[in-house]
Formats: C-alpha cells, structure tokens, sequence
C-alpha cells in the first residue's frame, strides 16, 4: 500500500505520468485515506481542505491523467480519518473570517462530534456531496448551507457511512 501512496503522493506533486484508468482505483484512493495514511498527513490534507485547497489538488491529479475522489468525497474521508483517529478538533481562523470551506468544515465537525441521528428524510450522501464540492471551492455563497452539509455529513460519518464510490 505504501508504494501506491508514493505513486497518488508523485500524481499530487504533477511529477507522475498518466496512469491507465482502474474502476477500484476511487475505492482505493478511498481507503488510503482512511487507513494508510500517517496522523500528520491526514492533518495536511484536513487543513488543505478547510482551506479551500482540494479542488487545486483535484485539478492537478487529473490534469496528469489520474481520475480520483472528488473535493467533497476526498475531504469527506479525510475529516472521517480524523474522527477516528480522535484528531477531530475545530480549525483556528487566521484572520477570523469564515469561508465557505471553514464553515463546512465546522459543520462537519459538530456533527461528527455529537453523533446526532438524522431524520429519516435527510437528504443521502449523494446528494450532499455536489455541495460540499462548491464549498470546499469556495464557490456557494451561503455559508449556513455549507456549516449544514457538513453537519449532515459529519454525522453520517460518524455512524460508519462511507462516502458512496460511483
């Protein structure tokens, strides 16, 4: 496995080539974020998604020829990896302003931590996931919708849903 790390690790960077497409390669990418990965480099991708950073990333993997997860599936299973691991603590503001992607870090946060139930009729993580994309882009405008995707993200999470593949 950590061999593939340094591969998606080169593919990152912009140093790697293009890679043949593989159908696992998304369950995959998954996984290693939620396994294989040490503490300090789950933290690294935690603070460049609350930064608004993982869509750059996305778009860098991809421009070598690598598919891969999603801002919103990738920064979904990264704040997941931190709950589980019991690093899931609320990002300091620099400057004290939130962004789109700090409040829906916060939201994920605070439903991580509480594990609340959600409603039968909350909307499923497919649905969610479109919006945490244009929040972790800083693309959606209303901030109190990004803290409640997060939130309902969060607390999927937390009751052991993986982000759906596919």
């Amino acid at each position: 496995m950590r061999v593939w790390v340094g591969v998606v690790g080169i593919a990152f960077l912009g140093l790697g080539g293009a890679a043949p497409a593989n159908p696992g390669k998304l369950e995959i990418d998954r996984d290693i974020l939620l396994r294989d990965l040490s503490r300090g480099e789950v933290t690294e991708r935690r603070m460049a998604c609350a930064a608004g950073q993982a869509p750059a990333m996305r778009a860098r993997i991809k421009s070598v020829g690598w598919d891969t997860l999603s801002a919103g599936q990738w920064c979904v299973t990264v704040l997941t990896r931190a709950g589980r691991d019991g690093t899931l603590r609320y990002v300091a503001l620099r400057d004290g302003k939130a962004t789109p992607a700090i409040a829906f870090d916060a939201g994920f946060v605070t439903g991580y931590i509480k594990r609340e139930a959600l409603p039968a009729d909350a909307p499923a993580m497919i649905t969610l996931l479109p919006i945490a994309d244009r929040c972790l882009d800083q693309k959606e405008a209303d901030k109190d919708l990004c803290g409640a995707v997060g939130h309902m993200l969060g607390a999927r999470a937390a009751s052991g849903e993986l982000i759906p593949i596919g």
